[in-house]
């Protein structure tokens, strides 16, 4: 009897491992994946022309695709605090960004018209950060910082874009550089927070 009960608790211990290791590699996601958005995003204040958009969109494909998996250690951590209005706002977010992870590569390497589906996909995930992030101001849950950059991607974002290519920059350009931005950086606080264990 005594050896089924070792392999048992070892069989346990190696179960809880492997979610260990899956939760850590998803906080690592988070954060790396936030960080290539984040930096795509203020690539795009610099007005790019068609051949170095090609050249950052592998960047920004890849940046969402982890942060897709990023969202799963995020979600496993903290649901626990979740109330009416942040549990609609996650899944909105997280639907928002898996439907930009498959439509921007479609558009840049396919049919155009999925382009749209990339502008829905990060209108939702934007729409869902701001209830997501009032929520979090709410729920007073860390950082706040996070909480805000989240509140401010769609808002401040898409203005600031406007107008920093348009009156600094002197044309015009795609005005979710900011939004991108603003939503990449606040994955990379909430994975470092998730990854001190706070």
């Amino acid at each position: 009897m005594a050896p089924d009960r070792d392999e048992q608790a070892q069989t346990r211990h190696s179960e809880t491992a492997g979610i260990g290791r899956w939760q850590r590699a998803s906080i690592l996601s988070e954060i790396v994946g936030g960080a290539l958005v984040g930096l795509s995003g203020l690539a795009l204040f610099s007005v790019l022309n068609e051949r170095e958009f090609e050249i950052l969109t592998p960047f920004a494909v890849t940046g969402f695709f982890l942060l897709v998996f990023g969202l799963w250690a995020y979600y496993k951590r903290e649901h626990n605090w979740f109330g009416r209005l942040a549990k609609p706002a996650f899944w909105a977010m997280a639907v928002g960004t898996v439907v930009t992870a498959i439509s921007l590569p479609i558009a840049e390497y396919g049919p155009g018209v999925a382009f749209i589906g990339f502008l829905l996909g990060l209108l939702v995930a934007m729409l869902g950060a701001l209830g997501f992030g009032v929520a979090m101001i709410r729920a007073d849950v860390t950082p706040r910082s996070a909480a805000w950059l989240l509140i401010l991607a769609l808002p401040v974002g898409v203005p600031l874009t406007i107008a920093f290519t348009t009156y600094v920059m002197g044309e015009g350009a795609d005005p979710w550089g900011g939004p991108m931005a603003f939503y990449g950086f606040a994955w990379v606080l909430l994975g470092s927070h998730l990854r001190r264990g706070k």
